[in-house]
């Protein structure tokens, strides 16, 4: 028998409503369907892993999928955003052939921090960025940053990002990151608001392996895809790269492709009939 867990946002009562004509659907096909809350740990292994809401209960449900090995979709549900797949009316088609293993799963990569020394904290898997930041609201964090061993600067900033090509388009896109196809297997480390002249974004190599090490008088935070922050004592380091596999993510055959996405979520000018496109200008 096929097992379906659904992740759904707790507080909009059109994705509870679609979830659970999702989930009667399935079970009438006589698949096994799972409601997990926020706080729920996957306590099974599972086929398909769907999201019902926006993109902050795709991060969720795809931190189930990756622990189970199976892939996510995102029914989108409120705003848009970069990772939702599909609308309710249009799901069901969509799970059915993931479960007759038909549908198309695109691998993203994603990345995990772990600590090194004397830390306590378990790894932490994020499918969007790691985020290193300050603790105390009105004062910065003197974050140390090293790639492969190699020192590269001391950062006098609100944080410390490291991000995927996925999550390019989140908080490292709103501190200045580059937007990163997703195509593109790489890591952006990227300074939050940094008190100091160099405040750019590094692009590195995917197998790179980034340390940051928590300096200074002031401890940090820890926080993965905006789940739970870890504090960070002064000299606590935490070692990022890529994760060991890929996270795997529903797609239909006809959606848009990134850059389409991205000009309709920035709402960026023109328009894709106008001189220089398509024809002689």
């Amino acid at each position: 028998m096929t097992e379906v867990a659904f992740v759904v946002h707790p507080g909009r009562e059109a994705a509870a409503a679609a979830a659970e004509g999702l989930c009667r659907a399935l079970a009438a096909d006589g698949a096994g369907v799972t409601m997990l809350d926020e706080e729920q740990a996957a306590p099974g292994a599972f086929d398909l892993v769907v999201s019902v809401g926006g993109d902050g209960t795709f991060l969720r449900a795809a931190h189930v999928a990756f622990s189970t090995g199976c892939p996510v979709l995102g029914v989108k549900v409120g705003r848009m955003g970069f990772l939702t797949e599909v609308e309710p009316d249009q799901a069901e088609p969509l799970i059915r052939r993931v479960l007759e293993g038909t549908a198309r799963i695109e691998d993203r990569l994603a990345v995990t921090a772990e600590p090194e020394g004397s830390g306590s904290f378990r790894s932490q898997w994020a499918l969007n960025e790691v985020m290193v930041e300050k603790h105390a609201r009105h004062r910065l964090v003197r974050l140390l940053v090293s790639v492969d061993g190699a020192y590269v600067a001391t950062f006098s900033a609100d944080g410390v990002i490291v991000a995927t090509p996925t999550g390019s388009t989140a908080y490292s896109f709103a501190a200045r990151g580059p937007i990163v196809t997703p195509s593109v297997n790489c890591l952006v480390l990227t300074p939050i608001a940094a008190h100091m002249v160099f405040d750019r974004s590094f692009v590195l190599d995917a197998e790179q392996r980034v340390t940051i090490e928590v300096v200074g008088e002031e401890m940090g935070m820890l926080s993965a895809d905006g789940r739970e922050s870890i504090e960070l004592p002064v000299g606590s380091r935490i070692a990022i790269r890529a994760a060991d596999r890929p996270a795997r993510l529903v797609r239909r055959d006809d959606a848009p492709g990134f850059l389409s996405l991205v000009r309709e979520k920035f709402g960026l000018p023109g328009e894709p009939d106008g001189p220089g496109v398509g024809g002689d200008g």
